[in-house]
């Protein structure tokens, strides 16, 4: 399913997903808006399902704000979550990122239990078994569809990007979380099979900072470890997946590149799934065995020019 880009997103006339009437907690005027008319700018719109809640923050791009796991905020707001890419030379744009320029959100779907569901107005709690977000917005020169589905069981994330033009860019993060500083040790699967760890220490430097098909991440006081497995590689000019080792958090970042050429119309299309594992002792046998249940619901996709 992931390398099939839908053509409706990328021709659709801007249009938004709100009634007009749609409630809007800020008053402004046409010509002050930065999203579509009718897109709330800000407030939110809290995700629930029995295991995982997800607020999604209006003004930082609709991207999530935090995450939670049974109550527990195993995903901090204290950083941003989502795609970031910084053009060479300039500053940073997409999410909540305004050193370069804004990311414009055109248009959000919205289903519940497979029933589309109208968002008329934010700072509401929306529940269901499966629900599935879609977003449309722009982040410089790339049309972005960015999905999310919450479910019992995962948080799944999709995010397709198309070049609007010739560009270079200096960095680009495809996914980003805000994880605990008390998480202690990390775990890898890499693409070759072979597993590395390693220790997690406020270091104040990128711990892994390698291609990888999982990593999670372990706190010894919850008991429960955070995993991100990667379907398909997120490869590209010097990609890497990274845990930035920090006393406020433990942020991990999907790297696509560290400097790349795109022409118009070339497109990227990666997932990342999200799951907290409880009862994770430290040996890493819950986290193993969680991850080879996501493998096998979430098969791995071959990269481009794979055999």
């Amino acid at each position: 399913m992931n390398r099939l880009l839908s053509a409706a997103w990328l021709t659709i006339t801007v249009l938004s997903a709100f009634p007009a009437s749609a409630a809007n907690p800020e008053s402004t005027n046409a010509s002050q808006r930065l999203y579509a008319a009718g897109v709330p700018e800000t407030g939110h719109l809290t995700l629930k399902t029995d295991n995982y809640t997800v607020p999604l923050d209006a003004a930082s791009g609709w991207t999530m704000e935090k995450m939670l796991y049974r109550d527990y905020e195993f995903g901090l707001n204290n950083g941003h979550y989502g795609t970031v890419l910084r053009p060479k030379g300039e500053q940073w744009w997409g999410t909540g990122h305004k050193e370069g320029g804004r990311e414009v959100v055109h248009r959000l779907q919205l289903f519940v239990d497979g029933t589309k569901t109208p968002i008329t107005k934010t700072d509401e709690t929306i529940t269901g078994k499966q629900i599935r977000f879609i977003k449309e917005s722009t982040i410089w020169k790339f049309k972005v569809r960015a999905e999310i589905i919450l479910t019992d069981s995962e948080i799944y994330e999709r995010t397709q990007m198309v070049a609007q033009a010739d560009v270079d860019l200096d960095l680009l993060y495809y996914f980003m979380h805000c994880f605990p500083p008390t998480s202690t040790e990390w775990m890898a699967l890499l693409p070759d099979g072979t597993i590395e760890t390693g220790p997690l220490s406020h270091s104040k430097k990128m711990a892994v900072s390698k291609n990888t098909t999982w990593v999670a991440q372990f706190n010894p006081k919850q008991q429960l470890s955070s995993l991100c497995y990667t379907p398909r590689v997120i490869a590209g000019n010097q990609s890497a997946s990274m845990i930035w080792d920090l006393d406020r958090y433990h942020k991990y970042y999907l790297r696509h590149n560290n400097g790349q050429s795109f022409k118009k119309g070339d497109q990227l299309d990666f997932t990342v799934i999200v799951k907290a594992i409880p009862d994770e002792t430290g040996d890493w046998q819950a986290t193993k065995k969680a991850a080879a249940e996501l493998m096998k619901q979430f098969p791995a996709e071959k990269q481009n020019g794979e055999e």
